[in-house]
């Protein structure tokens, strides 16, 4: 069952960087067995409710199979004080499934957004979600999030620029629930104010929520009935309901580092939390915040988990306002002229040099307060020296060092109803008086 536990106390157990062995997790048993019974599986029973099987969902779960899996391809970390080597796994790097490499994206994205994007100005944390009754079309086709982006800019600068000025704010979708049910959404970083002529930021004195909640719903609804999707009377109808399913919530302002870049991993996180899930012969139980516990079978789950992966190449943030890559780049053409009229003093006052975002090391570090880099012998810092992808260079390395080489996770159990196998049973007469020897 679910092991409940507080990473702070796991945390103080970990002196060192510790390989991670993902062939022990309950996600990487259930990919690694009922990958291909899922895609065998897959037009009869999911197809209906999923839609068609998407080449990424699969080449997603592949390559979630081969990351952290050191015979698959490592980097050799070398001490150059006691001659010290480890190895380190490499990363699949995709979305929707690892929580590993989840955790490092939704890292770098909060250190980029601080160190690049975000004026020194208070923020705050912004969600919009529509009702349940469309979102199964965001289901079926993913590039319709993008109307939830059109809408959620326009309603904002409906009601925070409508006088003039610039707003400021980023924008992620998020597709999973609590309980990983498919609930499309916007998780979004916004500054509280407007800046106006000669970029003066003037924080916001009232916010109407009400309105920007109606100018979302009015420009959502007005693209899917565009689009054939629903038509007006569905439309005016939803409209004149009390409660539409449209909402917009709003988090109390914040003005420093350590809010904005939680926030900021917050609305990058992925969908699935490894310490929620758990395995009992072959039901599948996902936890969520609240101890209700929600059972599935294994390729029902793995179905379900399919519907968060992007697609390839699925850009899932936006940049708005002030905050966009136009309007970022014509502030540094503007600060880059007037270096060259004021001279070296006036540039640093006008750009300071950009922070940089973190490392691989630095990300890992940030997660888990343990530096990868560090020697558990000397505790001096150690250097990556080469990049090893043959497999039996790995594997003599791996066992020169004492690591286990990998084996597969063990099977699912399958679950036999007893009952309903004894109701299929023929019963015969041990002795049949109309047989005829």
């Amino acid at each position: 069952m679910l092991q409940c536990y507080r990473w702070e106390n796991a945390r103080g157990q970990t002196q060192h960087y510790r390989r991670r062995q993902p062939e022990t997790s309950v996600l990487f048993q259930l990919v690694y067995h009922c990958r291909d019974d899922l895609e065998r599986a897959w037009e009869d029973r999911f197809q209906p409710t999923y839609g068609v099987l998407r080449d990424e969902v699969l080449t997603t779960f592949d390559e979630y199979m081969n990351c952290g899996i050191l015979a698959l391809g490592a980097a050799r970390v070398y001490c150059d004080t006691c001659k010290h080597s480890i190895l380190l796994a490499f990363s699949c790097k995709r979305r929707g499934v690892c929580p590993s490499c989840g955790a490092k994206r939704a890292v770098k994205f909060a250190e980029h957004v601080y160190a690049e994007v975000l004026d020194d100005v208070p923020h705050r944390h912004i969600v919009f979600t529509i009702p349940k009754r469309i979102r199964s079309f965001f289901k079926y086709d993913r590039k319709l999030l993008s109307i939830l982006f059109r809408a959620a800019r326009e309603a904002l600068k409906d009601v925070f620029t409508k006088d003039g000025g610039s707003i400021g704010a980023i924008l992620t979708a998020q597709t999973a629930g609590e309980s990983l049910n498919f609930h499309p959404h916007l998780h979004g970083l916004l500054a509280n104010g407007i800046w106006g002529e000669e970029d003066v930021f003037s924080p916001f004195t009232e916010i109407d929520l009400k309105s920007l909640t109606i100018r979302f719903a009015e420009r959502v609804l007005a693209a899917l009935c565009k689009k054939g999707l629903v038509d007006e009377s569905q439309v005016v109808q939803i409209l004149r309901q009390e409660h539409t399913g449209f909402s917009v919530w709003l988090g109390e302002p914040f003005h420093d580092q350590e809010s904005s870049q939680f926030v900021a991993r917050y609305i990058e996180r992925g969908p699935l939390s490894l310490e929620k899930l758990s395995l009992q012969d072959d039901i599948v139980t996902y936890t969520t915040k609240d101890n209700t516990a929600h059972d599935f079978d294994a390729l029902e789950f793995l179905a379900l988990l399919s519907a968060q992966i992007p697609r390839t190449y699925e850009s899932i943030c936006r940049y708005i306002g002030r905050y966009s890559s136009r309007n970022r780049g014509e502030r540094k053409k503007k600060a880059a002229a007037l270096t060259l009229v004021l001279g070296e003093e006036r540039k640093l006052e006008v750009h300071e040099p950009p922070r940089k975002p973190s490392s691989w090391a630095a990300c890992i570090k940030r997660i888990y307060e343990v530096d990868p880099l560090e020697c558990p012998k000397c505790r001096s810092t150690m250097r990556i020296v080469a990049f090893i992808q043959d497999e039996y260079a790995i594997r003599d390395i791996m066992k020169s060092q004492g690591i286990p080489d990998f084996r597969p996770p063990p099977r699912i159990p399958k679950y036999i109803d007893t009952s309903e196998a004894l109701d299929n049973v023929v019963e015969y007469d041990l002795i049949d008086p109309e047989f005829d020897a």
